[in-house]
């Protein structure tokens, strides 16, 4: 517990210093992000036993590094011609190396890279669209740190009905309505700093509406890497975080909610 606490505040510590780096020079930020991807890619195909082709898993990093730059326009490079030219790719090496390779490391090696690299790109988009890009990732954290934090404690004290018994059997029903209220709590906490404290005009009522939503679809992301990992047998992606596991045992929420949030966010406006 100690291990896990002190490199929780280590990692808000680097985060921080990361948001505040970027406001002087915006690519900071691009670059960390497109890292932690890139490095999310390597934990599920390589470090998880799925792909074991040295290869196939650097080439699956490449879109991971080159779209969040494409979708801040540091390159201008279509989304399209990126997955695009990513799939013929991997197509080729799979054709060259099939004979070391199963359906799962194939599936996995097309499929996994594209998920993992928009996601990651959406966050980088949601972070740094508009002057209130704070308010979003705020949010971000409202719908998957707090969401969880509060279904743990909330599975803890009072957990009974399994969600998930098989991919995550500490998951509760008694958690997930936990965690959806602290999720909408600190929201609405969230609308009414921004809105009386700093004078935005906040959209609450939409941020509360949109709550339960990516609530839930973080709870899918959380679910979705623990079936892999279920499957993969292993608890962890990684151990680069002690107490932790891997990049992508922290952001596994947001394999779901980035993406559908910057798609909220191209056509509806939060704060003001």
């Amino acid at each position: 517990m100690k291990t896990r606490v002190i490199s929780g505040a280590l990692i808000v510590l680097v985060v921080a210093a990361i948001l505040t780096a970027q406001i002087y020079l915006p690519v900071i930020l691009v670059g960390f992000i497109a890292l932690a991807g890139a490095v999310s890619v390597y934990e599920v195909l390589w470090a998880t036993g799925i792909c074991k082709n040295k290869i196939i898993v650097a080439a699956g990093m490449l879109p991971a590094v080159l779209v969040p730059f494409a979708l801040q326009g540091y390159i201008n490079i279509p989304l399209g011609v990126i997955f695009t030219v990513y799939a013929g790719i991997i197509f080729a090496l799979t054709l060259k190396f099939h004979s070391g390779l199963n359906m799962a490391a194939v599936v996995s090696a097309i499929c996994l890279p594209i998920v993992i690299s928009f996601a990651f790109g959406s966050l980088c988009f949601i972070i740094q669209n508009g002057k209130m890009g704070i308010f979003h990732l705020l949010l971000v954290l409202c719908w998957s740190a707090i969401s969880d934090t509060g279904a743990y404690f909330t599975g803890v004290l009072m957990g009974k009905h399994k969600m998930a018994k098989v991919i995550s059997p500490k998951k509760t029903w008694e958690g997930f309505a936990g965690g959806m209220f602290f999720s909408l709590l600190f929201t609405l906490l969230l609308g009414i700093l921004f809105k009386n404290a700093y004078g935005y005009d906040v959209e609450i009522l939409y941020t509360l509406i949109l709550t339960p939503l990516f609530v839930v679809l973080g709870v899918m992301g959380d679910l979705s890497a623990s079936l892999i990992k279920r499957k993969c047998e292993i608890k962890d992606f990684g151990k680069l975080i002690p107490g932790h596991g891997g990049i992508l045992d922290r952001f596994d929420s947001i394999l779901m909610i980035s993406p559908f949030f910057m798609i909220v966010l191209n056509y509806i406006q939060l704060i003001k």
